[in-house]
């Protein structure tokens, strides 16, 4: 299917998800086979204050709740197709961000696909900034937003959804969101205010996809291959995102794949999977996006899953530096490493 401006090779994409999918992760489940990723998602306002100082100054030093927003918005060719994701509660704000962003698209300081406006962050701070699954409960707002992003930008947008605010208004939302003129939609089949405890019914995504006309992406649940192939088939969405189950193992989208493909995939044993992490590694040295904080967040989901996790994790906690970090990733031998993960 085409999302944004691009083709994609492959039905799963990577999630965007904030302190993890930095470029560097990116890229490595681009090359582990995501067919799609979305960045972080990065505030409105500040994008458009970073524009600013790029004016004023040629710095991008402008940072917004301890972040940097242009690390948020960094691209590169080679993990094309991406989504740049942004989030703003005002259609001023988003519309002026789409612009900006689109313009440095233009001149080849981004690379981004589409400009991905997001409606489905239930985190506290963004709700009560009134952004993020907040818009949910203003439609018309909501459809504001999007029309501004749509007269502004010069690339594709595309949106990101629940199922709701507290009741289920896919359908509604989505066929607004169209109508307002979003070229794609990702629904997460789950409302804001249940979160997790909704145990089923991604079903419900097959109604939505059946009545648009633009791609659907299904969000939510995919949290092992074969539920990512059950997911696809079940709703008939165009593609599955997977967000957290490729955190420490970004071969889930190979997997998938394969599964998708022969109805058969191969677990991923320990080796590969420290491998892999030696590449991120390399990756956010080279991308200038590695922290000690970021760091061991990613290596204690790159040890979950196999035995002697509680001391590993324990140790990572007490790391102070990126090389320790990458020692006691690097020394990890688990008992169980040959049985891999699937």
């Amino acid at each position: 299917m085409k999302y944004g401006n691009a083709a994609l090779r492959g039905k799963f994409v990577l999630g965007p998800m904030a302190a993890y999918t930095d470029i560097a992760f990116r890229l490595l489940c681009r090359r582990a086979g995501a067919a799609m990723c979305f960045t972080e998602f990065a505030n409105a306002e500040a994008i458009v204050r970073s524009g600013a100082a790029r004016r004023q100054t040629a710095l991008a030093t402008i940072t917004r709740g301890g972040k940097n927003t242009d690390a948020l918005l960094q691209t590169c060719s080679e993990e094309m197709p991406v989504g740049i994701q942004i989030f703003g509660a005002t259609p001023e704000a988003m519309g002026n961000a789409a612009s900006s962003i689109s313009a440095r698209v233009e001149t080849g300081e981004l690379y981004a696909s589409c400009i991905d406006m997001n409606f489905g962050c239930p985190a506290g701070s963004v709700i009560r900034a009134g952004a993020g699954s907040a818009l949910l409960k203003s439609p018309q707002k909501m459809r504001a937003i999007a029309e501004a992003c749509v007269k502004h930008s010069g690339i594709p947008v595309t949106a990101k959804i629940r199922a709701g605010w507290k009741s289920d208004s896919a359908l509604e939302l989505a066929l607004m969101l169209q109508d307002a003129g979003v070229s794609g939609i990702t629904v997460h089949w789950r409302t804001a205010t249940e979160g997790r405890k909704r145990q089923a019914g991604w079903e419900m995504l097959r109604e939505v996809k059946e009545a648009l006309s633009i791609p659907v992406i299904g969000n939510g649940g995919a949290s092992t291959p074969e539920k990512a192939v059950q997911f696809l088939k079940e709703t008939g969405c165009d593609a599955v995102m997977i967000a957290s189950a490729a955190l420490g193992n970004p071969h889930i989208f190979s997997q998938a794949d394969d599964l998708l493909a022969h109805g058969k995939c191969r677990k991923t044993p320990w080796e590969e999977k420290r491998a892999s992490f030696a590449q991120y590694a390399a990756l956010a040295q080279k991308y200038g996006v590695a922290t000690p904080k970021r760091f061991r967040a990613h290596a204690i989901e790159w040890v979950s899953g196999f035995n002697g996790v509680k001391e590993a994790r324990k140790r990572l906690n007490s790391a102070k530096t990126i090389r320790e970090i990458e020692g006691i990733v690097s020394g990890f031998e688990p008992s169980n490493a040959q049985s891999g993960l699937a």
